[in-house]
């Protein structure tokens, strides 16, 4: 359970990676440029659930930031909610290593802590929060209702809980790579429909697996109350700077790590091209290279909430 950016090394099934920690220590910094690329997510989210409780709500005291990967949204949270406590809630010991650092690199270490736990079980002892948010960690989790019911034990009874969700594949290069040496037009739409098909292969291999539907009936379904959804997008427009190139080039490697069996031979070779440092037509290096990424995000109340 982390954020994001998805991807490993030991195969289970077709498709399919599991991450050792080995993995997630090499995904950390990748996932951290990610996570400061699309801040704003975390930064609007955080204000919309400050207006969805309204001017005479108690200040937030305590926030659960669920799959909270390396810290950057959790520090953010700290900051928007400045009288509460983050706790950071991550499954991979190396990513919450990251998050430590990273809290005590924002002099918030008195603010935000970490705790190791994987849903659907380990929150016992956890207490309640005023705010829960889960960022990109809900897909990762067989059962998502039933850890949707956890989450819901877990929020005070006037709390709110706001899910994010990926709504549509990143997109980080043009339609047409204007080299008629490299590759095939239609590249993005061939990585979008891999990317489609590594993903439900990754839900049939996760433990207790069950067919996902939409994340409003989700949420119905384990008691809460939607009070409100939309679709947000960031787009970081070309030409991007070095760390914004540098998250491209990991994100484009592990793109083809990870969707290596779902391509064929030419298209991997663009890929290996374009996620090669040393080469001049990689995206360290071409001018029309973007980021643009978008979530749904839902916000809702347990049923019995006020």
């Amino acid at each position: 359970m982390t954020t994001h950016e998805t991807g490993g090394h030991e195969r289970h099934g077709h498709g399919h990676f599991h991450l050792d920690e080995t993995a997630w220590k090499a995904m950390a910094l990748q996932t951290e440029l990610q996570g400061e690329l699309t801040l704003g997510y975390v930064t609007d989210t955080a204000a919309w659930i400050a207006e969805l409780r309204g001017p005479d709500a108690s200040a937030v005291k305590r926030v659960f930031d669920i799959g909270s990967g390396p810290g950057v949204g959790s520090c953010e949270l700290a900051r928007v909610f400045p009288d509460a406590h983050v706790v950071a809630v991550d499954s991979s010991p190396a990513m919450l290593e990251r998050a430590a650092h990273r809290v005590d690199e924002h002099g918030l270490s008195g603010r935000v802590s970490t705790r190791l736990a994987e849903l659907p079980g380990g929150f016992d002892g956890f207490g309640c929060a005023d705010v829960i948010w889960a960022s990109m960690s809900l897909h990762h989790i067989g059962d998502e209702v039933g850890a949707l019911r956890v989450l819901g034990a877990v929020l005070a009874s006037d709390g709110l809980i706001a899910i994010a969700e990926i709504a549509e594949p990143m997109r980080v290069l043009p339609d047409d790579l204007g080299d008629p040496d490299l590759g095939r037009p239609g590249l993005a739409d061939r990585l979008d429909r891999a990317g489609a098909e590594w993903f439900a292969g990754m839900r049939n291999g996760l433990a207790d697996s069950v067919s996902s539907t939409d994340l409003l009936a989700m949420l119905a379904s384990a008691g809460f109350e939607v009070v409100g959804s939309r679709l947000a997008r960031e787009r970081v427009e070309a030409p991007l700077p070095e760390s914004a190139r540098r998250f491209v080039l990991g994100h484009l490697h592990r793109v083809r790590e990870q969707f290596g069996e779902l391509l064929d031979l030419d298209d991997l070779e663009t890929l290996a091209v374009l996620s090669d440092p040393d080469d001049p037509r990689s995206v360290l290096h071409r001018s029309d290279v973007f980021i643009a990424s978008s979530c749904q995000i839902v916000i809702a109340r347990s049923i019995g909430g006020t």
